[in-house]
């Protein structure tokens, strides 16, 4: 095949990672084509590399090493592994980079390559995955067939040998005698989550009910993404049935979680990040904690309360993974369920979270549900919402000019805050739209603040369709 990518395979190249339909057009042959890209881009040395069980995920990992292999590279093959193992392993044996196939939350039908350099720093669209792409575009399909078997490795261990390295970092960050004995339904949704949970859980005090920890890339039982309201209901029964402390769910490839509450509600990501927050700064008083922007107030002020330091930073979690190195921060979190730790290396961890819910609950001694009451009672949030909006900048005028008065930060899309509620519009780093959070600190008065604002998005777009020089709407890939 001549050089060059074309317009499907370049449009894989998203904004923090490569993903999209596997096997077409994510082959095998352009799996080559970035792993020899990567190994390029980082100047050659030992790279490290970990799937996910979805079904594309061995021939695009066979394929991916074997581009991975040139002068000056050696590859490291961790198997199938969580994403945040994989990104403790980069750290652990002090290679120079990782990746893992993955299509985290996406369908069965997807599939995607995450690149890390050294000390897990993710590679993303700011800092070499147009680098990355440009290489592969300027490689041609390798001339040969990809054998069946395993990548190739040069490890000398097996694979879930990481297990035992992986249990004894998290014991050192919260130990586990020290943990009262809950109740906790933990649903892997056959993805990568149970693949470690098992090492680690089955070794603390309590009762931790396993739910679909076989990994299955079909995904049978639920679907990957644990945002969708429909994916947790599972698991909200089984909390219930069991009469559980809470309940925990990951993201398919295991570098996120969602927390579901003893009473059977959801614990929105920012609500976590405030309650983990102050099990953090207990231990280092006045840490910094990051965290994205579009949280509720309740993050900043609880933060603050606690004796923390709130850092706000843009979304996405490659941005808040860089503003945890620049502020050394010893805690961030995000609304999507990522949250990140120093003790990590400043990258995600998805068991971390658990160790340190349970520690919150026993230093409280209150249920996760009357913590969590307190507050919803404050905090008075609405779900994000999405609008196809081509013309931003006519939205962000419109928005600014039917809202005068609150304050503006400009730093990821437009955030106002007022007296008595706070919006963030924002394009998303992943779609063509906008996307907007929104609370108030009064009952009723989000939902009518959000209906103003979907009003006035929508407005913008049939604005925008009426006039045939109206600008596409700009997101990264």
């Amino acid at each position: 095949m001549a050089h060059g990518l074309t317009a499907e395979e370049a449009g894989l190249f998203k904004a923090y990672d490569v993903r999209g339909a596997a096997p077409a057009p994510l082959s095998p042959a352009l799996a080559w084509r970035v792993g020899r890209a990567f190994a390029t881009w980082l100047g050659g040395g030992r790279i490290g590399m970990a799937r996910d069980a979805r079904l594309t995920s061995p021939a695009l990992a066979r394929a991916f090493a074997a581009g991975l292999q040139m002068p000056g590279v050696e590859i490291l093959d961790y198997g199938m592994l969580p994403t945040d193992a994989m990104w403790f392993a980069v750290r652990r044996d002090g290679l120079d980079g990782g990746a893992v196939i993955t299509a985290s939350h996406n369908p069965p039908g997807d599939n995607g390559i995450k690149l890390v350099e050294r000390d897990a720093a993710p590679v993303f669209h700011e800092n070499g995955l147009p680098e990355v792409r440009r290489l592969a575009g300027e490689f041609s399909d390798p001339p040969i067939d990809f054998p069946p078997g395993p990548p190739p490795s040069t490890m000398d261990r097996p694979p879930l040998e990481i297990a035992s390295d992986y249990r004894a970092f998290l014991n050192s960050v919260v130990s586990f005698r020290s943990l009262p004995a809950l109740r906790v339904v933990l649903d892997a949704g056959n993805g990568m989550g149970g693949l470690m949970a098992a090492e680690v859980f089955s070794r603390v005090p309590g009762q931790f009910l396993a739910v679909q920890f076989r990994p299955d890339g079909s995904f049978p039982n639920r679907g990957a993404n644990p945002l969708d309201p429909e994916n947790r209901q599972p698991l909200v029964r089984r909390v219930l049935e069991e009469g559980a402390d809470f309940g925990v769910l990951w993201d398919g490839d295991a570098d996120r979680c969602v927390f579901v509450d003893d009473q059977g509600f959801h614990i929105p990501g920012d609500f976590a990040t405030a309650l983990l927050a102050t099990a953090e700064i207990t231990k280092e008083p006045g840490a910094r904690i990051v965290f994205d922007l579009r949280s509720s107030r309740a993050v900043p002020d609880t933060v603050t309360q606690a004796g923390g330091i709130p850092c706000a930073g843009r979304v996405g979690h490659a941005y808040l993974k860089r503003r945890m190195r620049q502020e050394d921060a010893r805690f961030g979190g995000e609304l999507s369920g990522h949250f990140f730790f120093r003790a990590a290396g400043y990258a995600d961890n998805a068991l971390l979270p658990i160790l340190l819910m349970i520690e919150r609950i026993r230093d409280s001694g209150r249920s996760l549900s009357s913590l969590a009451s307190e507050l919803r009672r404050r905090y008075f949030t609405v779900d994000e919402e999405s609008r196809v909006v081509p013309d931003q900048a006519m939205a962000f005028d419109m928005v600014r000019e039917a809202f005068p008065g609150g304050k503006v930060n400009r730093l990821d899309g437009l955030t106002m805050d007022f007296s008595d509620w706070r919006f963030t519009l924002r394009p998303s780093n992943t779609e063509p739209v906008m996307r907007l959070t929104l609370e108030a600190y009064r009952a009723g008065l989000a939902e009518r603040r959000r209906d103003e604002l979907l009003s006035l998005l929508d407005e913008a777009r049939e604005r925008a369709a009426a006039s045939p020089t109206s600008p596409e709407g700009a997101f990264a890939e």
